[in-house]
């Protein structure tokens, strides 16, 4: 055991991780919506075969819905020790997850080698909780699942019937409801571990009548993070003597702060999250409001970024919703309204070698009216039409340039370009913000035919008009057959579009300088705003089946092959849009970087999925096995010149495994995460007709969650992240492994192992 310990935590040994990987046997699905007490009577396949909603807006089985569908059940959730949705995301097949790796959004997402959490849209009983105009932001502790039934997740393009922004996929949060009349279920958490984690849950649900719930949660996390200064003091680039003298020894020279500096290292996290929901027969109403606080300085090292916690980034989302439900015979009629509102805590702010090691603070906010008709028509035994339609109204101001103080929210808004203050301009230039309103109507058809028991096919398409991009039609076709019972095959297509968000084509930032006490100014560089920027749009084509060994033991294939189109990219502007001429507001630019479409896009790859419940005495075992590869090329420019590259972020080759071991009221449930090696931004090889990436190592990460049920009531609870304390790195943006003088790192550090418990109260 301790050979096989030290190949995983040094060398990443495939014959290690295959041999744990034989330990851990299985496939990654979930189980059904059903009472733990039944569950041990059930086989794996009537586990698997559970009714989702997310595929098709109507309810269905998992194995005839026209999507790759993956369920992770509330009982999973509890055995795994899951605490947020990042948890449970790092466990899924085709996913690779960055953690704190860039500053305003702090982890990356790549699903099927398509980065970006804004690429997916985040449900909460199928109404949208991540950003209504689509700002990214961190996926931790701020996205519930203590409160979750099941998770659906929707791997693949689903604008067909969610519009904007659903182009790698859906996730769609179920939440749990009391079950028996005038029962009420109160399930309270609390848990502490090591560098100042601390993370509380209450949720508490009644049925309050036959046919009405009334449900509450909430989750607070703080985690004052582990102080990588100390941990990887053998990297030069973690130089931290800035901090006592005063004096930034950065890439463009000494720099010395004004604002005040503390010589205390610290980069703490926080969230939370609160919802209510009323849900009767016919009528709905929920309410849900998340905040995330993450630091601002993981993607810079400490000579280029302060570490102090006074420098962050908070981001949060407040949504409510009604609906109301009316049958007509065969057919159903849902009718909602919903209004979301991003907003940015106004004291965010950078501090970086790009604002001179100053206060840089931003602000953004965006708000989405919506109200929306779909109705579903069981015309038969043999086929359902579901159609739609949607009117969105947006209000949005996005991020700002670099401001010298703190928006004030209440009031107007105003600020001031940072470092602009001078002899004669002793208050400043003031900066511009943007003010957008515009609208979208969208309508959406959808027909589901099953001639036989063992077929169905899907069709449908949306039409979108909006106000400010243009329109967009998404269709979709699916079959789906099943030769046998133990046998499903489905092919899909679909295509997907991600609106250009506000931020995309609005942000602005660059340094103005004067040279003559502010008489007159000017910038070297400025990114600005290209409002013409149109949509990424997606189409995917993929083969998935899966086959049934026994009735508790399935292997799944998939295969897909994915193209986007107009991917946003960085350019000069004036070799494309022409639209500043080197002049920003009447002052001169030396270089003007903008957004353009400028990309395409090919993806494809493949995954084996295993899955396997068995009895061994005492011992119950549910356990999965996935290997992913995916591979592909993007259109790559460089000065001018456009070339194919190797898919920058993804691992080609990865594998997760894990295993659920019940016994009696003992639960544990080790996992394995292995990732290949990672491609970076960096070109390390021109020779080939696709240029090759620089790439950094992979690792192996073994993480163990734990619980003991004491009575009925009580249970305790520990989880072990990282347990054989791998000091392993990820990718992050624009890494460049040539680049001697960098900003970044040459792989961004991870947390080392980690280890918290807690207890768990429920009635």
């Amino acid at each position: 055991m301790k050979h096989l310990l030290c190949c995983l935590q040094s060398r990443y040994s495939i014959k290690a991780v295959l041999a744990v990987s034989l330990l851990l046997t299985g496939g990654l699905h979930g189980y059904s919506q059903l009472d733990t007490g039944r569950l041990e009577s059930l086989s794996l396949k009537d586990l698997l075969n559970v009714k989702i909603t997310t595929a098709s807006k109507t309810s269905q089985d998992q194995e005839m819905a026209p999507a790759t569908v993956i369920v992770i059940s509330q009982d999973q959730i509890r055995s795994r020790g899951y605490q947020s949705l990042l948890d449970l995301l790092y466990d899924l097949p085709d996913m690779k997850v960055d953690d704190k790796v860039r500053s305003h959004l702090d982890n990356n997402f790549v699903l099927r080698g398509t980065p970006g959490q804004e690429k997916f849209v985040i449900l909460l009983d199928g109404v949208r909780i991540s950003s209504p105009t689509n700002e990214t932001m961190p996926i931790i502790e701020n996205y519930p699942v203590y409160l979750a039934e099941q998770v659906e997740i929707v791997i693949g393009p689903a604008s067909a019937l969610y519009g904007a922004d659903a182009a790698s996929g859906v996730i769609n949060i179920i939440t749990r409801k009391a079950t028996s009349r005038k029962s009420t279920i109160i399930d309270a958490s609390s848990a502490a571990g090591m560098y100042g984690y601390t993370n509380n849950t209450l949720f508490t649900a009644q049925k309050i009548s036959d046919e009405t719930n009334l449900v509450i949660g909430g989750q607070y996390c703080y985690n004052q993070g582990a102080n990588y200064t100390q941990l990887y003091k053998s990297d030069p680039l973690f130089n931290t003597s800035g901090y006592t003298t005063g004096t930034f020894n950065t890439i463009y020279g000494p720099m010395t702060p004004k604002a005040p500096v503390s010589s205390k290292i610290e980069m703490p996290q926080k969230s939370y999250n609160l919802y209510a929901s009323l849900q009767g027969r016919e009528f709905s109403f929920s309410v849900f409001r998340n905040y995330a606080q993450t630091p601002d300085s993981y993607e810079e090292n400490p000579n280029n970024a302060v570490y102090n916690k006074n420098v962050f980034m908070g981001q949060a989302i407040t949504m409510a919703s009604a609906s109301y439900k009316k049958n007509f015979g065969h057919i159903n009629s849902t009718t909602t309204l919903m209004g979301s509102q991003y907003s940015m805590n106004p004291q965010s702010n950078y501090r970086n070698v790009f604002s001179n090691m100053e206060p840089a603070y931003k602000y953004s906010v965006g708000s989405l009216i919506k109200a929306e008709e779909q109705v579903d028509w069981n015309a038969s035994a043999k086929l359902n039409l579901t159609g739609g339609a949607t009117y969105e109204s947006f209000y949005s101001i996005p991020t700002s340039a670099d401001l010298d103080a703190p928006v004030d929210p209440n009031g107007a808004v105003q600020g001031v370009f940072l470092g602009t203050k001078s002899y004669y301009r002793p208050d400043g230039l003031p900066a511009q913000f943007y003010v957008l309103k515009y609208d979208n109507v969208g309508t959406y058809v959808q027909a589901q035919y099953s001639p036989v028991h063992k077929v169905s096919f899907t069709a449908g398409a949306r039409f979108d008009v909006n106000s400010r991009y243009g329109n967009t039609f998404n269709p979709r076709v699916g079959a789906v057959y099943r030769p046998s019972d133990k046998t499903t095959v489905k092919v899909l297509y679909g295509t997907a579009f991600l609106a250009p968000t506000t931020f995309d084509c609005y942000t602005y930032y660059g340094g103005l300088v004067t040279s003559d006490s502010g008489r007159t100014y000017s910038a070297g560089f400025m990114h600005l705003p290209n409002p013409n920027l149109t949509p990424i749009t997606s189409r995917n084509a993929e083969i998935s089946i899966r086959h049934y060994l026994t009735s508790n033991f399935s292997v799944t294939l998939d295969g897909y092959y994915t193209l986007l189109f107009g991917l946003h990219e960085f350019a000069n502007d004036n070799a494309t849009t022409h639209l500043y001429h080197n002049m920003f507001n009447g002052i001169p630019v030396g270089y003007v970087e903008v957004f353009v479409n400028q990309d395409d896009q090919r993806t494809y790859g493949a995954s084996i999925q295993l899955s396997h419940s068995q009895y061994l005495g005492r011992f119950h075992l549910n356990s999965y096995l996935s290997v992913s590869y995916v591979g592909g090329n993007v259109d790559y420019q460089d000065n001018g010149e456009k070339d194919k590259a190797q898919l920058e972020f993804i691992s080609p080759f990865m594998l997760k495994a894990g295993t659920d071991i019940k016994a009696g009221k003992f639960t544990c449930s080790p996992r394995l995460i292995w990732m290949g090696r990672q491609h970076l931004s960096g070109i390390r090889d021109t020779a080939h007709s696709i240029l090759q990436r620089q790439t950094i190592a992979g690792y192996a990460l073994v993480n163990i969650s734990m619980r003991y049920e004491v009575d009925g009531k009580w249970s305790v609870f520990a989880n072990v992240s990282n347990a054989l304390d791998q000091h392993y790195r990820s990718v992050a943006f624009n890494m460049d492994l040539s680049k001697k003088d960098t900003e970044l790192f040459y792989g961004q550090h991870e947390d080392p192992i980690r280890v918290y418990g807690g207890v768990n109260f429920k009635f």
